[in-house]
């Protein structure tokens, strides 16, 4: 799914096939983003045959309102796409389970930790409330 060129959307970064929630979370984060009136834009990738496109994700990030980042189940490939987006100056917000050890990031001071998907619930509503009002005063 791509963006619509004119919907406000965040993009998500987040474990899909090793985290065996992702499909709740995912529906989770859009109910949450359509109350919002906004898009929450996920990656779609094939587990059998993942293709990354660099390019296209830097102008997604530089697209996008945000980026929240699930850092949970420590995945490589979630790092280096959180390193893409802060290397793309987006503003960027970390969430992860739990007791997940948090590794190299420049965004430590915007990390929520969750403990169940009703507290990862109120995370997303109290991320995307706190950006809309950031957003208003610049």
């Amino acid at each position: 799914m791509n963006p619509k060129e004119n919907q406000p959307f965040f993009h998500v970064i987040m474990p899909l096939y090793s985290d065996k929630l992702s499909d709740q979370k995912i529906e989770i984060i859009r109910s949450i983003a359509d109350d919002h009136n906004l898009l929450a834009h996920f990656p779609t990738y094939s587990k059998d045959s993942p293709v990354f496109d660099l390019n296209a994700t830097i102008r997604t990030y530089q697209k996008a309102l945000f980026i929240l980042a699930d850092l949970s189940f420590e995945r490589p490939s979630c790092y280096y796409e959180l390193g893409i987006a802060e290397a793309s100056g987006s503003i960027i917000y970390l969430i992860a389970a739990k007791g997940t050890e948090i590794h190299q990031t420049t965004h430590k001071n915007s990390l929520y930790f969750y403990s169940d998907l009703d507290q990862l619930r109120e995370i997303i509503i109290e991320i995307l409330v706190k950006d809309k009002t950031a957003r208003k005063v610049n």
